[in-house]
């Protein structure tokens, strides 16, 4: 034989090994993946779904594969599903993730995030390639967090009080409200530095303060702090800061957080006692 057919054999039998190895590969990321995927034609019949497809819906393989895929859909939303699906189809672009609620074979419901794309032959699209993550978990940390943060909120306004964290490497001092109108300042007119914060405290009691403070880092401990702040109109107020320092697992202290608030009223009522 040739030596020109034993390449061309040998190329054809390379390209061949190569595709079962993708093929492999394909079937192994279809398998286990833990993300649902399922392959739909044109008009969104299903003819292909992987495990966590099923698992995530809830539907036994008879009522997926060969079915339209809105069953995952309740029956009043199920005629809009199609009708996003045959304009994702048609439209030239593909729209980013989509985030919304499903509902399971078993009636609960899960948020999910899909995403999709198109098998393509001779430049038509001839399916659609569907891919669904479960996001319910971290939707619901979401809310959590945002009524954390909204509880906290509302404690710090009827408490007139400011929450404030400090990066110490970076030296940047992030505050829940306005700096500038705590102390009095004209806006945008505060670096939130510890060094432009420093400035604020009256300056008979600036190197008390600096030592306290510099003392809660060295023993990484908890720490109230009261001084008197000199607003930018000269008024003296009488601030309090309590908080927390958090370090990393070397003990290296890299945060320092905490509230702040006026007492000024509290300890001219003290005093007038």
């Amino acid at each position: 034989m040739p030596e020109a057919e034993l390449e061309k054999q040998r190329a054809l039998k390379q390209a061949k090994e190569v595709l079962q190895e993708s093929e492999r590969l394909f079937r192994a990321v279809w398998e286990y993946a833990s993300d649902a995927m399922a392959l739909s034609t044109s008009d969104g019949t299903v003819f292909a779904a992987n495990p966590a497809y099923f698992h995530l819906y809830g539907y036994p393989s008879e009522e997926v594969i060969g079915k339209n895929f809105s069953i995952i859909f309740p029956k009043e939303h199920r005629k809009s599903a199609q009708e996003l699906y045959d304009y994702f189809f048609q439209s030239p672009t593909i729209s980013p993730s989509i985030v919304g609620p499903i509902l399971r074979a078993d009636g609960s419901e899960r948020f999910v995030e899909s995403r999709y794309n198109f098998i393509i032959d001779n430049g038509q699209r001839i399916a659609m390639l569907s891919i669904v993550r479960d996001i319910t978990e971290q939707k619901r940390a979401e809310e959590a967090l945002w009524m954390s943060e909204e509880k906290l909120r509302v404690a710090l306004e009827v408490g007139h009080m400011d929450s404030w964290d400090w990066d110490i490497e970076s030296n940047t001092i992030r505050w829940s409200a306005h700096a500038e109108a705590a102390f009095g300042l004209a806006r945008d007119n505060f670096d939130a530095s510890y060094e432009t914060f420093l400035e604020l405290v009256h300056p008979q009691e600036r190197s008390r303060i600096d030592q306290e403070i510099k003392r809660a880092l060295d023993e990484v401990t908890d720490y109230t702090i009261e001084f008197r702040a000199v607003l930018a109109d000269g008024t003296v107020r009488m601030m309090r800061i309590q908080g927390q320092v958090l370090s990393d697992e070397a003990g290296k202290p890299i945060r320092m957080m905490g509230i702040c608030m006026d007492v000024t009223h509290g300890r001219q009522t003290e005093e007038a006692r």
